[in-house]
């Protein structure tokens, strides 16, 4: 078994006939209008608003970031990325790699006005809607792809990536990624999950669709127990799907799973010394 990183690389970019809101519920979209007119809870450092992906094809990018927000460590991990100027803009932080970026209160205004439009409909947003500070990673991640300076490989600007890419810009840590390349590894890797999901972040990659999963789409993995794993559409993350563990074990092969161990200082090897 190998846990390299970056192994396997593989690229969930949308297709444009398959996101936005034609594929939403009426639910879901009336969740959208009403939410644009609720209290803003603002930039705050915390994932606690509902988010609903916009047009650029970074189901990765927020997936990733949903998974860490899911456990205290990755909380934390986000929360101290984000820091306000005295001047209104913000910082984000990747201290991962030593980068910082800031993002004015227009630049954030500006995406924010797409957002809203988008989620009423009337046209197709880039950015995310809903939660400040998710939008704040997006504008941050695009530019420091735009520098290309570190190994984050997407298709175009923030469109198709890979979370466990996204997870070491969060930590100065020897985070380990892994992905499964093989039947035998994602089983490992779930029940790795299973055992471990309190301290542990965990994404899906769908490439090619099965029960209620969309192809080549990620997902943020929420819970798991002996019945069925919890996953989060990036497309609306107010609800959630449950896939049962049957159904993911006749796929195998569809689909690759990550998970990064928040908790752990020396992460290095922790897979191998797992399935030792």
């Amino acid at each position: 078994m190998s846990y390299n990183f970056g192994i396997n690389n593989q690229y969930y970019d949308q297709k444009p006939d398959l996101k936005g809101h034609s594929k939403r519920k009426v639910s879901s979209l009336n969740e959208t209008f009403s939410g644009l007119f609720n209290e803003d809870k603002g930039v705050n450092g915390l994932i606690d608003e509902a988010v609903f992906q916009g047009n650029s094809g970074d189901c990765w990018l927020i997936s990733g970031i949903l998974s860490l927000s899911y456990t205290d460590e990755g909380e934390n991990l986000i929360q101290n990325a984000i820091s306000k100027n005295s001047d209104g803009s913000y910082n984000v932080s990747f201290k991962g790699v030593d980068k910082t970026y800031k993002i004015t209160e227009e630049e954030l205004e500006n995406a924010n006005k797409s957002s809203f439009l988008s989620g009423l409909g009337f046209i197709q947003s880039k950015y995310s809607t809903g939660d400040d500070d998710m939008l704040l990673i997006e504008l941050a991640t695009e530019k420091l792809i735009q520098e290309g300076e570190i190994p984050l490989e997407t298709i175009n600007g923030i469109t198709g990536g890979s979370a466990y890419y996204l997870y070491q810009l969060f930590t100065k840590n020897s985070v380990e990624y892994a992905l499964g390349d093989d039947e035998d590894e994602v089983k490992e890797l779930i029940d790795y999950y299973y055992q471990n999901q309190d301290t542990t972040s965990a994404t899906i990659g769908v490439g090619e669709g099965f029960g209620k999963l969309e192809d080549d789409h990620a997902y943020a993995v929420k819970s798991v127990n002996s019945n069925y794993m919890e996953l989060v559409n990036p497309w609306d993350t107010s609800e959630s799907i449950k896939v049962s563990i049957k159904d993911l074990a006749k796929n195998l092969g569809k689909y690759d799973f990550s998970v990064v161990d928040t908790s752990l200082s020396e992460q290095a090897g922790y897979l191998e010394e797992y399935y030792a």
